[in-house]
């Protein structure tokens, strides 16, 4: 086989354009890493060596354990090791979050996990070897895709060939212990110029940069073998994109502890914001929102976060939004629609993958009116064609409110739920699959009355594995109520629902109306 191999080096005129913009910034590693190309027959494949900065990961820092009694930085991944098509693929190893309560110190045990990226188009052989681990089973998700991993017991190792670029989880012996996270984007293209002054580049290496402020018309490139530890944000801004295979990673920030939050990626009160292919890794808080914002596109980001309110995606406030085709692991709710001010309107998640750890999968509310405005409102929001790898807290689907908004046209299409263990932990006030409940009494009201939620469609659940979860519909009063679900296609576990009894479905007579099951 014919193979090609080609080099190219990061360049250091990135400082310069970082301090332009009145950063301050400091090289933590001066020598770049470099970026392989390697073309075989018809497969390219694209791989990013990490910094060589980053400190081995020791059997130590395996231990689950307080950000205060543990070294909580990313490092690299020594226990797991990866080759694609033959070639070693750089591990990353970065927290997450196996407990199912909350911690009102802040200081939940956070235990790690191996992630990887590359880029291909055509066809690889992935092969995992997980030395500490004795092989009895491996599967790969999503399970959509049919994909019937090769073990070989004595050595260690997982082989499977993909095909098609996408989020790829790995788990060994049916536990999430040090499940694989992998992601195989497609070839980068158009990466922009360096020497572009609408561009702040960020080359390979390590980067230590407390916030990087986007204005008007500026594009921030992230190279792959690239991690920053820092935030970026903007307010007030237009026509700004977020781009590149680097690590957005926030391990060198105390968690939050409800008082000061580093949010990796914010943009409030901008329009056209695009983030694109980017990785975020340990959050000390939720991790890309948008507050006030028109016109959004979120594509193919992939998010792991493991500290209190670590939520995923949050969209406060914000009208014509689109997320798509990314991957979120959270440690609070993965996809949350808000009214903090404004009303939010005509927003669609769609082609993503989802493993909350704790919490939600997909929440409208509660707080649908913190800024008590007149006639507030929530509409036109779809989540269609997600898959939700495992759901250990609380419910998968959520229309909440708690507050007096009107919330109408919420549609969840094409649900996959590979692992339903909603009810985990302290999740057992809420263990349900499906939550559709405007709150007597709540933590996250603003206002004194409530709302109304109308024209809900659930089309398309279909449970593969877990527990067989009961649902609620269930309004405040008959004024304040919830009128018009329509649920269709919702299959449990292998079998079809025709009924609301069989679905476990607890109904408030009283308070909802128009509830068909089709």
């Amino acid at each position: 086989m014919s193979q090609k191999f080609r080099k190219l080096e990061g360049i250091a005129i990135v400082v310069l354009f970082v301090c332009l913009i009145g950063l301050s910034v400091m090289l933590v590693n001066k020598k770049r890493p470099a970026k392989e190309v390697i073309s075989v027959q018809e497969t390219n494949l694209v791989l990013y060596e990490g910094p060589k900065s980053l400190r081995d990961a020791t059997k130590e820092d395996l231990v689950s354990a307080n950000e205060s009694s543990k070294d909580f930085s990313l490092l690299h991944c020594t226990d797991t090791k990866i080759m694609v098509n033959g070639y070693d693929c750089y591990v990353y190893d970065t927290n997450v979050n196996h407990s199912r309560r909350w911690y009102n110190d802040y200081m939940p045990p956070n235990a790690r996990t191996p992630i990887s990226y590359f880029d291909f188009e055509g066809i690889v052989e992935v092969t995992i070897k997980v030395p500490n681990i004795d092989l009895e089973t491996a599967s790969v998700s999503p399970l959509q895709y049919g994909i019937i991993p090769v073990l070989d017991v004595e050595n260690h190792t997982v082989t499977f060939t993909i095909t098609k670029p996408d989020q790829y989880t790995i788990m060994f012996n049916n536990s999430p212990e040090r499940a694989v996270h992998l992601f195989a984007n497609e070839i980068e293209t158009n990466i922009p110029s360096k020497d572009d002054k609408d561009v702040v580049y960020i080359g390979p290496g390590e980067w230590n940069i407390e916030n990087i402020i986007l204005e008007d018309n500026q594009t921030l490139y992230i190279s792959g073998g690239a991690v920053i530890h820092g935030i970026v944000n903007a307010n007030f801004a237009k026509n700004i994109t977020v781009r590149g295979r680097g690590i957005i990673d926030g391990s060198k920030f105390n968690g939050w502890k409800g008082k000061e939050a580093y949010i990796p990626l914010k943009f409030d009160n901008c329009e056209n914001i695009t983030i694109k292919d980017i990785i975020v890794l340990n959050p000390n808080a939720w991790v890309c929102q948008a507050f006030n914002s028109k016109n959004g596109t979120i594509d193919n980001i992939k998010i792991i976060s493991s500290r209190p309110n670590g939520d995923g995606i949050t969209l406060q406030s914000c009208q014509d939004y689109t997320v798509k085709n990314g991957f979120v692991r959270s440690w609070d709710d993965s996809l949350v629609i808000k009214n903090y001010d404004d009303n939010s309107k005509n927003i669609k998640f769609e082609n993503m993958q989802l493993w909350t750890d704790f919490a939600q999968s997909m929440e409208v509310g509660y707080e649908t009116n913190k800024g008590k405005r007149e006639n507030a409102f929530i509409s036109d929001i779809t989540f269609e064609n997600i898959t939700v790898l495992h759901n250990f807290h609380k419910p998968v689907i959520s229309v909440h409110n708690a507050d007096d908004a009107a919330i109408s046209g919420i549609t969840f299409k094409n649900i996959v739920v590979e692992n339903a263990q909603m009810g985990s932990g302290d999740g057992d006030e809420m263990p349900y699959l499906i939550d559709i409940n405007i709150a007597g009494s709540s933590n996250w009201s603003s206002t004194r009355d409530r709302g109304t939620i109308k024209n809900v469609v659930i089309d398309g659940v279909d449970v593969l594995g877990g527990k067989n979860c009961s649902s609620r519909i269930k309004g405040f009063d008959a004024e304040h109520n919830i009128d018009g679900v329509i649920l269709k296609n919702i299959n449990v576990l292998g079998e079809k629902i025709t009924n609301l009894e069989q679905g476990k479905f607890e109904v408030d007579e009283k308070t909802t109306k128009n509830i068909i099951l089709e």
